[in-house]
């Protein structure tokens, strides 16, 4: 073995050292928090939520040690629909920049939130056409979501799940990627004066490519009805005008019979083996 692989398998060599090697790696971790402390976060969280079609202010902000930053009174919006009820309102979330932002000066961000009960966690960063996104979701309860009562739709439950993929800055609507979600207790009422339907949990998966959200698999067990749906969504700049084209099974199980009565008899035929076909607004859709 040569005489310098063999000083540095001995201990003698790197005790020898250790004062060196600590000045070293404290050198480089204050360098990293330098780096952190110094991090435009504002302009890259902006820069990289444009392709989004999305804007955010927030009212105050604050270093957050040993690395990253905190924002208060968030507010996130859709720069398509200026004038529309912002997506998020009056949030606090941490930001961190992702370790490719500090070691190859390419815009990341990492975001986290307690956010309607549950967790939230958002990974951006530039990609060379538009922008990379991951998320994490647990708990986050639907039914303290203001938006979705904006948009018409009460829908109760605690949302979990996934997602990753890419979106092109000349079009976000083009993007690519996968999700999976998951929503547990999941009631929605259909109108005013009619029972709420009991969901039960939904578990579904399904992949973005180009506009068209396509539903892999959507299952719901444990409510007043059975359910399985596949199908799609083509997305619009505004969610409600989506539209959709979906497949769906509804088997009632006995407690649902006697709950939801009248609605059952409102469908275009009786639940079971025959699939219904829901086609239309995301919102509003025609059922056949």
């Amino acid at each position: 073995m040569p005489e310098f692989a063999h000083d540095l398998l001995s201990g003698d060599f790197w005790r020898s050292r250790l004062l060196a090697i600590s000045y070293a790696g404290l050198g480089l971790l204050l360098f990293f928090i330098f780096l952190a402390a110094n991090f435009p976060y504002g302009d890259a969280l902006s820069s990289l939520l444009a392709p989004l079609n999305l804007a955010l202010t927030y009212t105050d902000h604050r270093a957050r040690l040993p690395i990253g930053a905190e924002l208060d009174g968030v507010t996130l919006s859709n720069t398509l629909a200026p004038g529309s009820p912002p997506l998020l309102d009056g949030a606090n979330i941490t930001l961190a920049p992702t370790l490719g932002s500090l070691l190859l000066v390419r815009p990341g961000i990492h975001l986290k939130a307690e956010l309607y009960g549950g967790f939230l966690s958002l990974v951006l960063y530039r990609i060379s056409d538009g922008v990379g996104v991951g998320v994490d979701a647990s708990n986050l309860d639907l039914s303290r979501y203001d938006q979705l009562v904006r948009m018409g739709v009460n829908l109760r439950g605690f949302l979990s799940g996934d997602a990753s993929g890419s979106v092109p800055a000349a079009n976000p609507l083009l993007g690519v990627g996968r999700l999976h979600l998951k929503i547990t207790h999941c009631a929605l009422r259909i109108m005013r004066g009619m029972p709420t339907l009991r969901l039960g949990d939904l578990d579904g998966s399904a992949r973005l490519d180009n506009g068209i959200l396509t539903i892999d698999s959507l299952e719901g067990t444990g409510g007043d009805l059975l359910v399985s749906a596949t199908g799609m969504i083509r997305l619009a700049p505004a969610l409600p005008d989506s539209l959709i084209d979906l497949r769906v099974k509804l088997d009632p199980t006995p407690l649902g019979r006697s709950h939801l009565g009248l609605m059952l008899q409102m469908l275009p035929h009786p639940p079971g083996a025959r699939p219904y076909f829901l086609r239309g607004r995301l919102f509003a859709p025609a059922i056949s």
